[in-house]
């Protein structure tokens, strides 16, 4: 790795909106470098480069995985290219931190990891909301007892990002609100009740089998339960809640960069009246705190980070393959046509 004492050198794969977020975040990150990034569009890369700092712009992929300079890569591109472009990275000697999701499905998250394994390269895929300060505060006060047994969980990811027949959309791309939005929801259910006895879930499918609205009901032996639901063609209130036999926390919108959660607990008089909020100072866009462990961690020559291990991405990707599955089922709701 040819990092610069303690500098990594990062590359930015892609010119959207992740990518000026990622961009305006690694400013911010004690040891990162902001190097370089590509673009299929030469220009609109070198415009990029420009306008956010990057040192090399390059036109390609292929290019970026050659340059030597660069010592990690952010996969910024659309779902579908996720797997490949991981997998082609981590072969030219790079590390990568993916945009989720990692891959599509299951197989591919398992051969990403063959793929860095064989290498000996850091790769993760990036779930900033594992890394959000109060994020880890709220599931590590529901697993300390902070409202007694944990029971449900309740949580939604929905915002009109465009039109049902939005052309931007396409089953080529992977484009999907349970990929995209609904990663969020399931993650805080996986991390907080565990893996489901049984999955449930219905939505809108468009003709080409695009999901754009999902939702999902998560049922445990002990009658435990959550339910979950994503959608990126209409409002459904993006909080969350995680719900006990002593109490309830609630995380406000959008939950997944939440920089705050209240806990309300005890007697029911007592939890209606007095809640207890707890609050972290928000850093750049919210990917601060990840960066940064990331790149200390490739800086120490880590190959994953024990906080969102590739082991944990795989799991979430079955419960993923498992929810579609269950979605595009005979007894699930029809396809809708555009």
């Amino acid at each position: 790795m040819s990092t610069h004492g303690a500098e990594v050198n990062w590359a930015v794969i892609g010119t959207g909106f992740i990518s000026q977020s990622i961009s305006d975040d690694l400013r911010l990150t004690p040891g990162a470098r902001r190097h370089a990034v590509c673009s299929r569009d030469p220009e609109r890369a070198r415009r990029f480069a420009a306008d956010q700092g990057f040192a090399v712009a390059h036109g390609s992929v292929s290019a970026l995985l050659d340059d030597p300079t660069v010592d990690a890569v952010y996969i910024a591109t659309p779902h579908a290219t996720h797997a490949a472009i991981a997998i082609a990275a981590l072969e030219s000697g790079k590390h990568v931190l993916i945009e989720k999701p990692m891959a599509v499905n299951a197989d591919q998250g398992r051969q990403i990891a063959s793929a860095a394994a064989a290498s000996g390269r850091f790769a993760m895929e990036a779930m900033w909301m594992r890394f959000n300060p109060a994020y880890r505060d709220l599931v590590a006060a529901a697993q300390a007892g902070a409202i007694g047994e944990v029971r449900s969980v309740r949580a939604s990811f929905g915002l009109p990002f465009g039109p049902a027949d939005s052309p931007r959309w396409t089953a080529e791309r992977a484009s999907s609100t349970l990929l995209d939005q609904g990663i969020y929801p399931i993650t805080l259910a996986l991390d907080v009740l565990g893996r489901p006895s049984r999955i449930h879930a219905t939505g809108r499918l468009r003709d080409d089998g695009v999901d754009l609205t999902v939702h999902t009901t998560f049922e445990y032996d002990d009658g435990r339960f959550a339910q979950l639901s994503a959608s990126m063609v209409e409002y459904i209130e993006p909080t969350a809640s995680v719900s006990g036999t002593d109490g309830w926390m609630t995380a406000p919108a959008p939950f997944w960069a939440a920089d705050e959660f209240t806990i309300h607990a005890g007697p029911i008089s007592r939890a209606l009246s007095e809640p207890q909020r707890t609050q972290h100072a928000r850093r750049g866009n919210g990917y601060v705190p990840m960066l940064e462990a990331v790149t200390l961690a490739i800086a120490e020559q880590w190959t994953e980070h024990p906080t969102h291990p590739l082991a944990d991405s795989i799991a979430t990707l079955e419960v993923l393959d498992a929810v579609r599955d269950s979605l595009s089922s005979p007894t699930a709701r029809p396809k809708e046509t555009r």
